[in-house]
């Protein structure tokens, strides 16, 4: 048995101008953002010769199918129909979270997808080529609305700067040191909403925004370019955690004009954070619902939880690494 751990993201900086019909007219876009752990996993196992299937997958219903084409699941269809799957296999995932409560989770899928078909357990495989891969069954194969931060996040790990650019994706070393790092996490909290939302309809939200004007996305163009000059200018933690907050809530005023119309529930956990000086907060995601970030000092953080006693809060943590296959590899 083989499987493959991807994490899934917050986006800091940037969110809009990851999507091609945006960044393939024009420059400086880019995205600020930090795989987390909290993950998707992918598994494969050789199915019996005696299995009456050629493929089974198993995730929120269990699929047993004698040919690729009949798969119900468009992006195991479209990736093993790429790779022309030869094997008998049967495939599961599962998650630590719902899908649908934007972080990512849905092209993480895809990302450890890739891995997990393309790895042949005899070299690393460039973050580049699953990304790619990843994008190209969902955006291009499936025609999926949406941006593509997300499958480089879930490839590459860390906390980075990514570019889009007509040529394509630029992806820059880990940005901040280790002590910095830390500092974030202990100012950084979700809170789980309790819904989940499709992402696909939010996305197209966003996607018709960008045909109709793109001004909004051009102020979130030049707020990702201001922030970027702050991780080459080595300052400390509280500093950098100081620049992000503000970011975060410049971001979030501008995506508030075109993304989707916010959940009544969104709008109740804002007033309750507005009454808190010196907080920093997004929706993650596309639109509508989820997890809302919180960027804050740790005893504000408490209050704000205390204040909010019917919602769960998770405290991330940056995961260092990106989509990987985990050892030991089973028989």
């Amino acid at each position: 048995m083989k499987l493959v751990k991807t994490p899934l993201r917050i986006s800091y900086v940037g969110g809009g101008t990851d999507y091609p019909s945006y960044y393939m007219n024009n420059e400086g876009c880019g995205v600020i953002a930090a795989a987390i752990n909290q993950y998707v996993y992918i598994y494969s196992h050789k199915l019996s010769p005696i299995a009456k299937e050629q493929i089974r997958f198993t995730y929120r219903e269990t699929e047993s199918v004698n040919a690729i084409a009949e798969l119900k699941h468009p992006v195991l269809r479209e990736m093993l129909k790429l790779r022309n799957w030869p094997e008998k296999t049967n495939f599961g995932t599962f998650s630590d979270l719902p899908s649908g409560v934007g972080l990512g989770g849905s092209s993480s899928f895809a990302v450890g997808l890739a891995h997990l078909i393309l790895d042949t357990g005899s070299n690393e495989i460039d973050p580049h080529v699953l990304a790619e891969l990843a994008v190209r069954v969902e955006r291009d194969e499936l025609k999926e609305p949406g941006g593509i931060q997300d499958h480089y996040v879930a490839a590459f790990g860390g906390l980075r700067k990514y570019e889009f650019k007509q040529s394509g994706v630029e992806v820059s070393p880990k940005i901040m040191s280790q002590d910095a790092v830390s500092y974030l996490e202990e100012r950084q909290m979700l809170i789980w909403l309790e819904e989940t939302r499709d992402s696909e309809t939010h996305a197209a939200v966003t996607e018709s925004e960008i045909g109709k004007s793109n001004s909004y996305l051009k102020e979130m163009t030049d707020l990702f370019q201001e922030t970027g000059k702050i991780f080459s200018e080595d300052m400390g933690g509280a500093q950098t955690f100081e620049k992000i907050k503000e970011a975060v809530t410049l971001g979030w005023s501008y995506k508030k004009r075109f993304t989707s119309e916010l959940s009544p529930i969104v709008q109740s956990v804002e007033t309750v954070l507005s009454k808190f000086s010196d907080v920093g907060y997004k929706l993650c995601g596309a639109g509508g619902s989820g997890f809302l970030l919180v960027l804050a000092e740790p005893d504000i953080l408490a209050q704000i939880k205390n204040s909010l006693p019917g919602y769960s809060v998770l405290h991330p943590k940056i995961s260092l690494l990106g989509s990987s296959v985990q050892s030991p590899v089973w028989e």
